[in-house]
């Protein structure tokens, strides 16, 4: 368990990261949002706060999702205490000193702890502790780790033809003896390849002696196989042979068959319109299809803030200002009050339109100002009962949480 720092992923609207090291000053609690250091100050980035616990307070609420790292850095280039000769040491000093030093080496230890580094009682390999190593530069030299990117890049140029320079060589496609081979199928047998000898080659390519140019445009013959394709249309006959495109247009019965082929008229293969009953249509034109066809369905949006108490609480008859990203002012709403950010005694408000603006009211929530991007809440002082009966409530110390439905 880390001592000299904690990481916490953040809930939207949320400004108050707890933690539990000791530290000296408060410019020694660095605060980390998603890597980035940010900095400290009422005006700044955020504060730190010792009472009734300690914590940093955000002085802008996370979004939701953000990694918060709350860590303490106890300014290793500055000395805390300088002695002087002759001056009385107080415990306070050396308490101050050690601690100092102290926190340093914490420090220090635990992040070699987290770091890269040789695994003990290895064969000195480096442990990367399951975690992804980046901002890693392409390879150069042959023992250079390949980023994915690099690997990305050369599987790619091998799958469209383009192979790396240098990477086929006489000597990986020669045999134990130095001689050049070719690998074809072997059907099966103990291995997805093999090793075809010159004899074999000189017959697959119909070579007399291996030196002779092929000039035979006759029937291929396969190793061992037997007669292969013969050149020609398919006939009837049940002879299998090269056909061109018209020849098979032009086919009719095939293998002593009577009955005359019907013809079929095949459109275009990325024709998905409503008289393409006999199209052949591809994954493509399915998918465009089945879009345009289920386009217009109504989409619900939601959107919530999060419970909210605008960083320094809630007053009544107060206006809070929101913004959303439904593209819609067809909203409905629903507001609940609790008594902090994790709901607890979380009631719904009764909730009121008012587009005149009125900022002040004694019911429950006023919801004004609502457009495409945005709407506000005014808060009042009471709400109404499952019963009907107005019950008064302050927000002084609450949270609410607007949640909002568009259409």
């Amino acid at each position: 368990m880390a001592i000299t720092f904690v990481d916490d992923t953040a809930d939207a609207g949320q400004t108050d990261f707890l933690f539990n090291f000791l530290y000296l000053e408060d410019e020694h609690v660095a605060v980390f949002v998603d890597g980035v250091k940010k900095t400290i100050g009422a005006s700044e980035d955020y504060t730190v706060q010792t009472s009734p616990t300690k914590k940093i307070v955000l002085n802008v609420a996370a979004t939701g999702g953000e990694i918060v790292r709350v860590q303490r850095i106890s300014a290793p280039a500055v000395d805390l205490v300088d002695f002087q000769n002759g001056s009385v040491l107080t415990e306070a000093e050396l308490d101050r000193a050690y601690l100092h030093n102290r926190y340093l080496a914490e420090e220090s230890a635990e992040q070699n702890d987290i770091s890269l580094r040789v695994k003990a009682g290895s064969d000195g390999s480096f442990d990367a502790l399951n975690k992804k190593i980046v901002n890693v530069v392409d390879p150069t030299a042959d023992q250079d780790a390949a980023t994915k990117n690099y690997v990305d890049d050369t599987v790619a140029g091998v799958v469209g033809g383009s192979i790396p320079d240098g990477s086929i060589t006489y000597a990986k496609i020669q045999n134990s003896v130095a001689n050049n081979v070719i690998l074809g199928n072997d059907n099966g047998a103990d291995s997805d390849v093999q090793e075809l000898t010159a004899a074999e080659v000189r017959t697959l390519l119909n070579v007399a002696d291996g030196a002779t140019a092929n000039t035979n445009t006759g029937t291929v013959v396969s190793i061992a196989s037997g007669t292969g394709l013969a050149g020609g249309p398919i006939t009837s006959s049940g002879t299998l042979s090269l056909a061109s495109i018209a020849n098979l247009r032009a086919l009719g019965n095939v293998s002593g068959g009577s009955a005359a082929p019907v013809a079929i008229d095949i459109k275009d293969e990325d024709a998905m319109t409503s008289d393409s009953d006999t199209a052949l249509a591809t994954q493509q034109s399915i998918k465009a299809y089945i879009d345009n066809s289920i386009a217009g369905l109504t989409t619900i949006l939601t959107h919530d803030t999060g419970w909210f108490n605008d960083t320094t609480g809630l007053t009544n008859n107060t206006t809070y200002a929101f913004t959303h990203s439904l593209n819609s002012n067809k909203l409905v709403f629903q507001i609940y009050v609790a008594d902090d950010n994790t709901g607890t005694n979380a009631v719904a408000l009764d909730v009121h339109f008012d587009n005149l603006g009125t900022t002040t009211d004694t019911w429950g929530a006023i919801v004004n100002s609502v457009t495409t991007t945005g709407f506000s809440v005014n808060l009042g002082a009471s709400y109404l009962s499952s019963i009907g009966a107005s019950v008064s409530v302050s927000f002084v110390g609450k949270y609410i949480r607007v949640i909002a439905v568009g259409f």
